[in-house]
């Protein structure tokens, strides 16, 4: 990324707090949230890909497994959960850049479009796709969720994996996926929510609200309740909904474990304490010495809020990065 492109996105990322104070409903959020989660995503996703690899997602997680087993069996689980097949029409909402597309057109042969705002991470995926050897199979469409170009009806089913919880609006995100399905078709969205420990009147737990939505560009997050009520009102039957950090995880091994240090490894470092302000000083000091693009380290500062908050609120147990909600188009 350029300097220009990479000033021009922490600007952006800056003015997230302030737009999120602005009614649900205003113009203003609903029009420049896009931009602002596109910039986030243009300052971030080189620190995702070398901390992460190619899915941006927790999982749950099970003693002994390492974060990129656990993300890869919850990815299958979900295609299996889908029963997807060979040849079948798939949406990929919010595709990042292309990991689960990638592992779950592997696993299944089914045709996968990945639908993303962030033309910086299509770029990434769509070379994903090609060393993958499923250019035939699999394509991304630019696009926001609110508005997706192709006609109703497309898909068999789709999916998505924490990337719905960046919508300014997800009552209109979800009744655009409803109408991107065909009639029985069914949806699996796994997703950031609050749970039922969540006390909005109890001030730690709105300032870890606040730290954990203004750093990682997620407005208005909602608890489990009112996120399975907002699918239901846009037309979905709810088939299943559960938290899966406690239905598939265990206590040993909680989800925010990636982020602490408990599964310390050559390839985990960049995710803990220790890696990530590490990395925080190393690209200060790059940035100082022009070898990153200014706002690299402001970039860096605002992920390990965004860590530490989350690290808090799964400690407290009132946030949960893997609600997941199966939901079905009626016939």
């Amino acid at each position: 990324m350029t300097q220009d492109n990479m000033k021009e996105a922490v600007k952006n990322v800056q003015r997230i707090p302030k737009v999120r104070e602005l009614p649900s409903d205003s113009n203003v959020r609903l029009r420049d949230q896009p931009k602002l989660v596109s910039s986030f995503y243009d300052a971030v996703t080189s620190f995702y890909e070398f901390a992460w690899g190619s899915s941006f997602h927790f999982s749950p997680r099970r003693p002994g497994e390492s974060l990129q087993s656990s993300q890869l069996r919850h990815e299958e689980g979900i295609a299996k959960l889908l029963r997807l097949s060979p040849g079948m029409e798939i949406a990929d909402i919010g595709c990042g850049v292309g990991g689960p597309l990638v592992n779950i057109a592997k696993a299944t042969g089914a045709k996968i479009v990945g639908i993303n705002f962030n033309e910086h991470q299509i770029q990434s995926g769509s070379q994903r796709v090609q060393r993958a050897g499923l250019s035939d199979s699999c394509s991304f469409l630019h696009a926001d969720y609110r508005n997706v170009p192709l006609e109703e009806g497309s898909f068999d089913a789709l999916y998505s994996f924490e990337a719905l919880c960046h919508a300014p609006d997800r009552k209109l995100a979800f009744l655009e996926l409803f109408r991107l399905l065909k009639p029985g078709a069914e949806a699996a969205i796994v997703d950031w929510a609050f749970t039922e420990e969540f006390d909005p009147s109890n001030s730690k737990h709105d300032e870890l609200r606040k730290l954990i939505e203004d750093n990682n560009a997620t407005p208005e997050l909602d608890t489990k309740d009112s996120y399975v009520e907002t699918i239901r009102d846009a037309g979905f039957d709810v088939i299943l909904a559960k938290d899966q950090t406690i239905d598939e995880g265990s206590p040993r091994t909680p989800w925010y474990m990636a982020l602490q240090g408990r599964d310390f490894s050559l390839a985990s470092i960049a995710r803990t304490p220790v890696g990530r302000s590490i990395v925080a000083k190393v690209t200060s000091a790059l940035e100082l010495l022009r070898m990153a693009p200014t706002g690299s380290s402001e970039t860096a500062r605002l992920l390990n809020l965004a860590a530490d908050a989350l690290v808090e609120a799964g400690k407290l147990g009132i946030f949960t990065p893997s609600f997941l909600v199966h939901a079905r188009k009626p016939a």
